[in-house]
């Protein structure tokens, strides 16, 4: 009897020494697919190891070359597959459309399927540069600030004992005069995590503006990570001083922006690897999302209660919020609502007015600048 999982693993090595990247989660999904033809034929052998290894058109002649290599019969004798069985297959590998209409804005929107690619680049015109200017200088207010463990002199409330006895001891144990010490201030830090994935391909440029403005405003204090299928730290290609650098240096890497969302993992993976650092502690989080995915939620709204002991605040921007009758129903999004500040963030002036809540100092709950915004918020 043939071992499946065996001669699978063997011809997913094969693919990986072809060039492809084919990841254990792949594996389970073509398991997956294999186990849903009955009866099981050599032509859907291969369509379904295909849709579960390719993740890219590229990748097709590398793997007709493999699959012929490993199973002794060349791809050009294969046949298509029928429609029907091409939809159930692309859907157990996260590519496809739900047979359930009632789940479809869920379905359609979120998936599981990773795919590493290098995102499309694209040139900067002056509009872009324009947008970019107006959300800089909402960012570059006054900045909000928090006090360290480290002390300076100055202030009249606290005493500070050396300096003072210093004093005392050089004027005969007289109190000739007392030091005073003050925390010493820095600018908060402010951490983007921006879902980039598929479902937000429409908001994706105009996001990656607003991270780039965020970074040049504030280099060293702001850290940017892009959340789907994992998470991937950005912030070193944001840091270019042209934005068009910054674009080319994204275009670069393999990232999963194309692929599905996986929130719930790349949020635990982010407050397990960043959430003990300075990073985070103190900070203002903002979670740019729709919010919309396959998993759980209960889980990722554990790991926002954590993420929001640990910063000063949470935001959660929405893009959604431009739909007409815009509610929040994503699972993820409610569950967590009780732990994070939901904002607007669907269009440029949305953006400029968060840029604004970010950037007050003294922004909270009794903040009278941002009052029609908390009180949008709380409806």
């Amino acid at each position: 009897m043939i071992d499946v999982v065996a001669d699978l693993a063997g011809f997913a090595r094969l693919l990986r020494v072809a060039g492809l990247t084919v990841e254990a989660p792949r594996i389970t999904t073509a398991l997956r697919a294999l186990a849903a033809y009955q009866p099981l034929r050599a032509e859907d052998v291969y369509w379904a190891t295909r849709l579960a290894f390719c993740a890219r058109h590229d990748d097709y002649p590398a793997f007709d070359r493999a699959y012929e290599e490993w199973f002794g019969r060349p791809a050009a004798a294969i046949a298509a597959p029928p429609a029907d069985v091409s939809r159930q297959a692309a859907a157990l590998a996260g590519e496809g459309t739900p047979a359930d209409a009632g789940d479809r804005r869920t379905a359609v929107r979120a998936g599981s399927a990773e795919r590493l690619s290098q995102p499309r680049g694209w040139t900067l015109g002056a509009a872009d540069r324009a947008e970019m200017a107006t959300y800089m200088a909402a960012l570059a207010g006054v900045p909000p600030r928090r006090r360290t463990s480290r002390h300076t002199s100055g202030g009249r409330r606290e005493i500070d004992v050396v300096p003072t006895i210093r004093v005392m001891m050089r004027h005969a144990g007289e109190p000739a005069g007392l030091r005073y010490r003050t925390r010493r201030e820095q600018r908060r830090r402010l951490v983007l995590l921006l879902d980039l994935s598929k479902s937000m391909r429409e908001h994706r440029r105009m996001l990656l503006r607003f991270a780039f403005a965020a970074v040049a405003v504030a280099p060293t204090t702001t850290e940017v990570f892009s959340v789907g299928t994992r998470l991937d730290r950005i912030t070193a290609e944001l840091r270019r001083r042209d934005p068009q650098a910054a674009v080319d240096a994204l275009s670069g890497r393999l990232l999963d922006w194309d692929a599905g969302t996986r929130l719930s993992d790349a949020v635990t993976e982010f407050t397990r690897s960043w959430g003990e650092r300075r990073t985070v502690r103190a900070a203002n989080v903002v979670l740019v999302s729709d919010g919309w995915e396959l998993g759980d939620p209960t889980p990722f709204a554990g790991q926002i209660a954590r993420l929001a002991r640990l910063a000063h605040r949470v935001y959660w921007l929405d893009p959604s919020t431009g739909e007409a009758g815009y509610a929040p129903e994503a699972p993820p999004l409610v569950s967590s609502l009780r732990h994070v500040r939901l904002l607007a963030g669907d269009d440029p002036p949305a953006l400029c007015t968060a840029a604004g809540v970010l950037a007050c100092p003294s922004c909270g709950p009794r903040c009278r600048v941002h009052r029609d915004v908390r009180s949008w918020v709380a409806a």
